[in-house]
């Protein structure tokens, strides 16, 4: 079986032991009945591929903070799910459930990915037949949304060559890539320090400066997130 293949097979292979003992008994439980059975509403989440292993020593997570599951919920092929585990490969950009029955994980079909939450992080799945002219589809974070703009975030984890002086321990290094963008009137619009804001916003030039200035916003790496939430914020609310 190759790792491409459907998790929902490994996952009635992983069944078989629990009901061995049941195959001559006057009412057997037939496999698929028990494997839905044990996943209950969920069980459609858990149908996509099994994750890739990444074998070779690396520095850093392909994941978007770090191997640790969060708490979330998705909207998939319509239907909104809650209180799963979930975490995101930034270098793959797919979407994981964890499977606490088998200690197991699965890839989410992306076609069937609408929104999802981890713990208080909101994404987006960008998709050309909503979004035409994005830059690039798949997962953003949603900094912001309200009735005239959104500010998302695009955060990419790249896969590079260790340099020289770590190559003994490790041969590959995830280095993180972030772009924003603040979506008006359908166009995404690249930001990232004050002026660029300011340029895409500048019909609320002078309001948003002083919305900037009262409250002392930076747009650092570590600021960057929560400065332009606060901007979109006053704009909006210059705008309506």
């Amino acid at each position: 079986m190759t790792r491409t293949c459907s998790l929902f097979f490994f996952l009635i292979l992983s069944a078989i032991p629990v009901f061995k003992n049941s195959l001559f008994a006057q009412d057997p439980i037939p496999v698929i009945s028990y494997y839905q059975e044990q996943s209950g509403v969920f069980s459609p989440l858990f149908n996509g591929k099994i994750p890739p292993e990444y074998r070779m020593l690396h520095d850093g997570t392909y994941f978007l903070e770090s191997e640790d599951y969060y708490t979330g919920t998705v909207v998939y092929n319509g239907k909104r799910y809650v209180d799963i585990q979930l975490n995101l490969n930034a270098h793959l950009d797919e979407l994981y459930v964890k499977i606490p029955q088998y200690n197991s994980n699965t890839i989410l079909l992306k076609a069937h990915v609408a929104s999802f939450t981890l713990d208080n992080m909101d994404f987006l799945h960008i998709v050309r037949d909503l979004f035409p002219m994005t830059p690039e589809t798949g997962y953003y974070r949603v900094l912001f949304s309200g009735e005239k703009i959104m500010v998302l975030k695009k955060t990419k984890k790249l896969m590079n060559s260790a340099t020289p002086d770590v190559e003994m321990t490790v041969t590959h290094v995830f280095n993180e890539s972030t772009s924003y963008y603040i979506v008006r009137d359908g166009i995404f619009h690249p930001v990232k320090r004050k002026g660029s804001v300011l340029r895409v916003l500048r019909d609320k030039r002078k309001e948003l400066n002083r919305h900037i200035r009262d409250n002392k916003l930076g747009f650092g790496k570590e600021d960057r997130d929560v400065s332009l939430a606060s901007c979109a914020a006053r704009y909006e609310q210059e705008a309506l």
